[in-house]
C-alpha cells in the first residue's frame, strides 16, 4: 500500500524559474523547505551545455542529503529525442553522459534509475538496452519509462516485451502518468498490466494534448482510479512528481505556497489509498 513517507519529487520541480534555470544544489534546500524529504535527482541537468556535474557536484548532492536529512530514492538519465536517427558524436556524447549519469546514481546511493526507451521498435530497444545495461551499476535498478507519442514504446506490453528479452531482474517500469494519458490509454489498465514489473513513477497531470505536466487535479486524469490500481497491484513504491512546467513562470513571491500544496496534494492521493474514501 501507497504510505506518506514514500512521498517524492524529482529535482526539475524547481528548476525552471522566470529569466532561466536553477541548479538542483540550490533547488534541493527549497524542495525540502515544503515537506519532502525524499527525491529523484534529475540528471537532465547536464543537457544543458553550461552544465558543472562532475564528482565535486556530487560531493555536494551529497552533502546536501545528509545535511537536511534526504534520501535519494530515484534519479533520471539524460536522452535525446531520436538517438536512432542522430550523428554519431552525438550519440557518443549522450552515451557518455547516461554512464556517467549511472556512476552519480551508485555514489549517491539511488536505488531507482529512470531512463528512457529510444524511438524505434522494441527490436531496437532490446539491442539499446542489452548495450547500456554493460555500463549500469548492480547496485541499482533500471525503469524504463514509457512514452506518450505514437511512434514511441508507450504501452505497458511493449515495455514488458522489452523487459522479459533482456533477462535481468534489475530491470522494470517507471509509469509517466502524463505519457500514458497523452498517448490516449487507460491508465488503470495500464497499471495492473504492469504489475510487478512497475518499480517506479512520475506523477503528473495533463489534458491529454500538450505533456503539461501539471500536479494532480489540474489536468483530467482520474486519479481517483489510478490510485485505486496502484493498491489493486500491491504498488508499495514511491509517488515521484515530474511537475517542473508548473512552477515555471511563478512568481518568486507565491512560489512556497504553491510547493506546499503540491506536497499536500500528493499528500491526499495518499490518504485516500489509505482509507479507500472518494476525493
Amino acid at each position: 500500500m501507497l504510505s506518506i513517507d514514500k512521498i517524492s519529487t524529482s529535482t526539475n520541480l524547481l528548476c525552471f524559474k522566470r529569466g532561466g534555470r536553477r541548479e538542483m544544489v540550490s533547488s534541493i534546500p527549497l524542495i525540502t523547505s515544503y515537506g519532502y524529504k525524499n527525491i529523484d535527482i534529475n540528471f537532465c541537468e547536464m543537457l544543458n551545455p553550461t552544465h558543472r556535474v562532475d564528482n565535486a557536484y556530487i560531493g555536494q548532492l551529497k552533502s546536501l542529503k545528509e545535511s537536511l536529512g534526504l534520501n535519494y530514492n530515484q534519479s533520471h538519465v539524460p536522452y535525446i529525442p531520436d538517438y536512432l536517427n542522430a550523428d554519431q558524436n552525438e550519440r557518443n556524447r549522450i552515451d557518455d553522459l547516461i554512464k556517467r549519469a549511472f556512476e552519480y546514481s551508485e555514489k549517491l546511493n539511488i536505488d531507482t534509475v529512470v531512463i528512457h526507451p529510444i524511438k524505434g521498435s522494441i527490436e531496437d530497444n532490446i539491442n539499446y538496452f542489452e548495450r547500456v545495461l554493460k555500463d549500469f551499476p548492480s547496485s541499482c535498478r533500471l525503469a524504463i519509462e514509457n512514452m506518450e507519442r505514437y511512434d514511441e514504446i508507450g504501452r505497458a506490453t511493449e515495455l514488458i516485451q522489452i523487459i522479459d528479452s533482456l533477462n535481468n531482474s534489475n530491470v522494470g517500469i517507471c509509469l509517466d502518468t502524463g505519457h500514458a494519458h497523452m498517448y490516449g490509454l487507460d491508465i488503470p489498465s495500464e497499471i495492473k498490466a504492469m504489475g510487478k514489473y512497475l518499480i517506479g513513477t512520475h506523477i503528473a497531470d495533463n489534458h491529454q494534448k500538450y505533456d503539461e505536466h501539471f500536479m494532480p487535479f489540474f489536468g483530467s486524469i482520474n486519479w481517483e482510479e489510478v490510485i485505486k490500481a496502484l493498491n489493486e497491484i500491491d504498488y508499495n513504491g514511491y509517488l515521484t512528481y515530474e511537475i517542473m512546467f508548473f512552477f515555471k513562470y511563478l512568481p518568486e513571491d507565491i512560489q512556497e505556497d504553491v510547493g506546499r500544496l503540491s506536497y499536500k496534494i500528493l499528500t491526499k492521493l495518499i490518504s485516500f489509498s489509505q482509507t479507500n474514501n472518494s476525493f
